[in-house]
């Protein structure tokens, strides 16, 4: 994967994050998932900025590619996570 394709599901992420954090902030949105969602939100972000701070420290182009590849691998599971957990959410809030 090239730094564009990464960028680009970067954006993708982020939209979806605003529809998961706009869900969040629904009535009826127990603290159980609030909470969950935060623990998860944060790990994924560190896992990601990990990744990045990793690339500074590198000059060796196969090792940024790999890293590249992790942090892509990352937002495709983060992306799936916020999804499913919206769903989640929702199914719970509509059977109130």
């Amino acid at each position: 994967m090239d730094k564009a394709k990464l960028e680009e599901l970067y954006g993708k992420m982020t939209q979806v994050h605003e529809k998961a954090e706009s869900v969040f902030n629904q009535e009826g949105v127990p603290s159980m998932m609030k909470n969950e969602f935060k623990n998860k939100v944060s790990q994924y972000d560190e896992m990601y900025e990990n990744c990045e701070s990793m690339k500074m420290m590198t000059s060796k182009q196969e090792t940024i590619d790999n890293l590249i590849n992790q942090q892509a691998e990352i937002l495709n599971v983060r992306i799936k996570w916020e999804l499913g957990w919206m769903k989640k959410v929702l199914e719970h809030i509509s059977k109130q």
